[in-house]
């Protein structure tokens, strides 16, 4: 499933993870948006953080979305 159907507005969206996380190049964001889950590994690269404390912040940020959003990216398969 692709989160842009299920996604209700991905410029919304892409302007949250760009607020969440300023080091995010919009090509990094951009690639993001039927892959969700490569925001992990962004987050380890580009601000430095164990793989443990990026799944946090990733999980955090999942968390204040609005659940129609959070429950869509449960649906992309994970590394």
């Amino acid at each position: 499933m692709s989160t842009e159907n299920a996604t209700p507005n991905w410029t919304e969206l892409k302007g949250k993870i760009k607020a969440r996380w300023g080091k995010f190049a919009d090509a990094d964001v951009d690639g993001f948006r039927d892959n969700m889950h490569l925001i992990t590994e962004t987050i380890q690269k580009k601000y430095g953080y164990a793989k443990d404390k990026a799944e946090q912040e990733y999980k955090d940020f999942k968390m204040s979305l609005e659940p129609k959003v959070a429950a869509a990216e449960k649906s992309t398969p994970a590394n």
